[in-house]
């Protein structure tokens, strides 16, 4: 009888360790298939940001930036609060600077929540009330204003 109920605690410890073992293993496939997807997002934005280059020029505009460093700030109770923002491109046509942000897919859309703040908050800390949203996916250029 003792035998069996040790025989039962090492199935019992066994058990345990190969449930400990598969949570981990998940663990570790789930960080693999997101470090995945966070390389393909990456390499999309790149290409996309290629083909903006591209379009941008097409229709006139000099680059004058990539990836502009935009510094900013909001007041937290009276505290300042630094931030920066980086847009896709800084770029000129006709005298006049505009901020372009790259998007492809529904995220090209002025109806996508996320865009229009991401947007919003281009235009107001160039002091513009225009921005540029390129669509990759539609290869247009839309001039959006606040």
């Amino acid at each position: 009888m003792l035998s069996l109920e040790l025989n039962n605690i090492y199935h019992q410890i066994f058990l345990i360790l190969l449930i400990l073992f598969f949570l981990y293993l998940g663990w570790k496939l789930r960080k693999l298939y997101k470090n995945f997807i966070f390389s393909v997002l990456k390499f999309k934005g790149k290409k996309a940001e290629k083909e903006a280059v591209k379009l941008l020029e097409k229709n006139g505009f000099k680059i004058l930036d990539h990836q502009y460093r935009m510094n900013g700030f909001i007041l937290e109770n009276g505290n300042k609060v630094d931030f920066f923002v980086q847009p896709d491109f800084l770029v000129s046509r006709d005298n006049k600077n505009y901020v372009a942000e790259v998007k492809t897919g529904i995220s090209a859309f002025i109806s996508e929540r996320n865009t229009r703040r991401q947007l919003l908050e281009y235009s107001r800390l160039l002091n513009s009330k225009q921005v540029l949203l390129v669509d990759i996916t539609r290869k247009k250029i839309k001039l959006i204003e606040f």
